[in-house]
């Protein structure tokens, strides 16, 4: 009955932040720029996988607790966006020769079994690059 649609995350900068996804190989498939410059929404599609960006043109800073995962985690509410890959360690060479991090990510075995790091996008919000399920 319920399949996944989208995750919806706020940016300040749609441009920026586009530029940012469509490395990540999202491809953006809507557009919304509200008349008055109030809101822009724009929708990027990986995939069947729909990330859905709001850019305000007053949108404040992500709270001081979003820092580190370690503290981020503790704190109820969403906590980061996950992107599958079938080979953890070429994600982590891609991103760093793209410009997307400055130093190539360490990756991590997670307590679940899957190989991952983390990124952060232009925002400061979470990006999991996680090994593909066997």
């Amino acid at each position: 009955m319920f399949t996944a649609d989208h995750y919806a995350i706020s940016v300040g900068d749609a441009d920026r932040s586009i530029a940012f996804y469509e490395k990540l190989e999202f491809s953006v498939i809507k557009d919304y720029r509200a008349d008055n410059g109030t809101v822009r929404i724009v929708q990027m599609q990986n995939g069947y996988f729909i990330l859905e960006l709001f850019a305000y043109p007053d949108s404040g800073q992500l709270p001081d607790f979003v820092d580190t995962l370690g503290t981020d985690l503790k704190v109820k509410g969403a906590k980061h966006l996950g992107l599958q890959v079938a080979d953890v360690k070429k994600a982590a060479e891609y991103l760093t020769e793209a410009g997307l991090v400055t130093e190539k990510p360490a990756i991590c075995e997670g307590r679940l079994g899957r190989p991952y790091f983390f990124i952060k996008d232009p925002d400061g919000i979470f990006v999991e690059i996680i090994s593909a399920r066997e």
